[in-house]
């Protein structure tokens, strides 16, 4: 039996990488024409993705990786294209600096004002991305929790596996919303200030 789930489990590695080839990794529209999701493009896609949208920001939330070639492809694409490259870097988990969770939803906002389609990514597309597009449609759009968790929930966040992002975002928000309002990108703190629960969306079975 371990080696059928080891082999199912490589098997899946293999098939993922293969359509993360030909398929940019969990693309996603966030708001039509200007700001865009995305897990890690491969080094095959990554510079006509960039090119297709017309993206003149990248707000990068991962670690800088000299060893993974995907991540190597899209800084030489940035540099060849002028592209903007905003490093915000959070840990996996969708966990990290709350100031740089600020810096991130910040620099999305000045991306509009500025009429530069955004691209926002981490390595797998779903907890450190879903957590700027959750406080993006909470402090910057006022959408209703339940509907910001089903989003995340679309892009394969799972609130059972990974509560701890919740637990973050909630814990947090208060002083990133704070310093927005420092930065200038929003006129105050929400009161009462939006909350998310798993209790707010549906989970998959």
């Amino acid at each position: 039996m371990a080696s059928i789930s080891a082999f199912v489990a490589i098997n899946h590695r293999q098939v993922t990488a293969l359509r993360d080839r030909f398929i940019p990794k969990r693309w996603g529209v966030v708001v039509e024409g200007w700001f865009y999701r995305s897990g890690q493009l491969s080094q095959h896609l990554v510079k006509e993705t960039l090119q297709k949208h017309h993206i003149a920001r990248v707000v990068d939330l991962t670690f800088d990786n000299p060893q993974d070639a995907n991540h190597v492809a899209e800084l030489a694409a940035i540099a060849e294209l002028g592209i903007e490259r905003k490093l915000c870097p959070l840990d996996s988990d969708g966990t990290g600096d709350e100031h740089i969770y600020a810096q991130a939803v910040a620099a999305v906002v000045e991306a509009r004002r500025q009429g530069k389609p955004v691209l926002v990514h981490c390595y797998a597309g779903a907890q450190r991305t879903g957590g700027v597009v959750a406080l993006y449609r909470l402090l910057i759009e006022h959408k209703p929790p339940a509907d910001v968790l089903r989003e995340m929930q679309q892009y394969r966040y799972d609130p059972q596996r990974s509560p701890r992002l919740l637990e973050y975002l909630n814990e947090h928000i208060a002083a990133i919303a704070a310093d927005l309002v420092r930065a200038g990108v929003i006129d105050k703190v929400p009161d009462p200030l939006p909350r998310l629960s798993s209790e707010d969306a549906p989970l998959r079975r």
